[in-house]
């Protein structure tokens, strides 16, 4: 039987807050690691208070930076919770071995 790595408890000190990103997506892949760059569209704020005009901008809301080990689990518990939506999902991943 494999030792698996105890994982740590999860804190949240810092209150991390959940950020809307229903904009374009993509991630970018540099050697061992994947960046997930998320966007949500939101008005140009001068022209908004200057006149009222919208004029939109896809703005990038948040970066997230995960192993390529770790993107395959996201991969993996993301086909779990389409698949069965009702489901509660798993944890899944882990942090890199030092």
């Amino acid at each position: 039987m494999v030792n698996k790595p105890r994982q740590p408890p999860v804190t949240d000190p810092d209150r991390v807050p959940e950020v809307i990103c229903d904009g374009m997506f993509n991630v970018s892949v540099t050697g061992s690691f994947a960046t997930l760059t998320f966007t949500h569209v939101r008005p140009e704020p001068t022209a908004l208070l200057r006149d009222g005009t919208i004029s939109p901008n896809s703005v990038v809301r948040a970066r997230i930076v995960l192993t390529i080990n770790n993107l395959v689990a996201l991969r993996d518990l993301l086909d779990k919770v389409i698949q069965k939506p009702d489901v509660p999902a798993p944890p899944s991943g882990g942090s890199t071995k030092h």
